[in-house]
């Protein structure tokens, strides 16, 4: 059984911001063990300052002097089912800015948390390249699975 985290976020401000905190308490741990900075690169806000509230990004960051970054989207529980999926994009910041981003979709659980920060500490602190980091993905996408269908069989029993 799925143990999701922060659940109602999408409804409640309060909860959201901490999730957010939550995210940025999680990042800030993994990268200030390699002495990494960061910052966000795409904004959360509203014109008029309110969050989003979408969930897309619920945490996003760039360590700095690197051109790669994570975006995380965050979707409202809705399965019992380890929901997760991840993959690389490459965005523009500007007209002559350009990054490699490890962008990861997922319902917020403890198994999802963990698969989180093993492919961001391959994408941003091994610095897997590209190809090695695609295969990285799809090969924690398959445990995950197979993972998954033994935890469902053996909670039949």
């Amino acid at each position: 059984m799925v143990n999701h985290l922060y659940k109602n976020f999408l409804s409640d401000e309060k909860v959201y911001k901490q999730n957010i905190e939550f995210w940025k308490s999680m990042i800030f741990t993994l990268l200030s063990v390699e002495k990494l900075t960061f910052g966000e690169y795409l904004t959360s806000n509203k014109p008029d300052g309110t969050l989003y509230m979408d969930g897309n990004p619920i945490f996003n960051f760039k360590p700095d002097n690197t051109e790669r970054a994570v975006r995380i989207i965050q979707e409202a529980p809705e399965s019992e089912n380890i929901e997760f999926s991840a993959w690389i994009n490459s965005t523009g910041l500007s007209e002559d800015s350009k990054i490699e981003e490890l962008v990861i979709s997922l319902e917020l659980s403890n198994e999802t948390l963990l698969l989180s920060i093993e492919l961001i500490n391959a994408w941003i602190v091994t610095k897997l390249p590209r190809p090695s980091m695609e295969k990285y993905i799809d090969k924690l996408y398959t445990i995950k699975e197979n993972l998954f269908a033994f935890e469902n069989q053996l909670n039949k029993l």
